[in-house]
């Protein structure tokens, strides 16, 4: 019977393809480096209620984004 290597190797899943995502993306060149890391960016939000009414929102924002390189 077949298993995952991931799951012997004692990762979740998520911790699998994060890993080899950030390998694959180190491997990129330049340019199409610039356009995987774009992709990364995201937004989101989270709201905590207490008996039925919003209590606070936090607004989560990831845009570590690698900057454009200036061509001459």
């Amino acid at each position: 019977m077949a298993q995952q290597f991931w799951r012997v190797a004692g990762l979740t899943y998520l911790e699998y393809v994060n890993l080899t995502s950030s390998h694959l993306r180190n491997c990129l060149k330049d340019k199409f480096k610039v356009a995987a890391k774009n992709r990364e960016a995201f937004a989101s939000t989270y709201t905590s209620f207490a008996n039925g009414k919003e209590v606070s929102t936090i607004n989560i924002t990831y845009s570590d984004v690698i900057p454009t390189p200036k061509k001459n």
